[in-house]
Formats: C-alpha cells, structure tokens, sequence
C-alpha cells in the first residue's frame, strides 16, 4: 500500500511539472510563430509599397508624351513608306523537295535579311 501511495504522489508532482513544461514550451512557440507572422506581414506591406511605386515609375516611364521626345531625340527615323510594307506572302519562297514551308521560310527570310544588309552595305559605301 505504501508503494502505490508513493506512487500516486509522484505521478501528482510529476504530471503538474510536465503539463507546466509543456505549457512553457508552446507558449515560446506560439511566440516564435507570431514574430514570424509580423515580420512576414511586414514584408508584404513592404513588397505592396515597393509594387506602388514601381508602378507609379513605370506609368511614367510609359507615358506617350515621354516617349515621343525620347524618340525624336534619340532615333531619327522618316515617315513610313508605303512601298515598305510587305505581305508575308510576297516573299519569294524556294521550296526544294522534301523541304518543310517552315525550313523553307526560315532560310529564305535569311537570305531576304542578308540582301538586305547587303544593300544596306553598298548605299552607305556611296555616300
């Protein structure tokens, strides 16, 4: 009888300490966690002001008035022409046999491209 009294006392202590320690140690968690959580919503406070502001940057740099100076300060370039302006279909195609519309097309808007640049090459060498 003496031992479960024994017994009986130590499961007393020991169950209120226990229940205390574990009581302690989600109380630290609980606070770890919300630290966490404020810092977490100070970055997405942070984030949503910096989000504000590259906007509000990017409105302006964006703005069509801007632009238009930018591009006749920088870029001198005349009026589209007409002639110009090209049909996809009005490119000369080479088909050779066996050969994909898209292979061909690739290879053809290359040599197109370098007609081009050839050109380019001979009317600045004139002037």
């Amino acid at each position: 009888m003496n031992s479960t009294r024994l017994a009986t006392i130590a499961l007393w202590i020991a169950l209120p300490c226990l229940i205390g320690f574990s009581s302690l140690i989600m109380k630290n968690k609980v606070q770890e966690l919300e630290k966490e959580l404020n810092t977490i919503n100070r970055n997405i406070q942070d984030d949503i002001k910096t989000i504000h502001v590259l906007k509000a940057e990017w409105s302006h740099l964006n703005n069509p008035s801007r632009l238009r100076k930018l591009v006749s300060k920088h870029i001198s370039l005349n009026p589209l022409q007409a002639e110009q302006i090209i049909n996809y279909s009005a490119l000369p195609f080479n088909y050779e046999n066996g050969e994909s519309r898209k292979i061909a097309a690739r290879k053809n808007i290359s040599n197109y491209a370098e007609q081009n640049k050839e050109l380019k090459r001979l009317t600045n060498a004139r002037r």
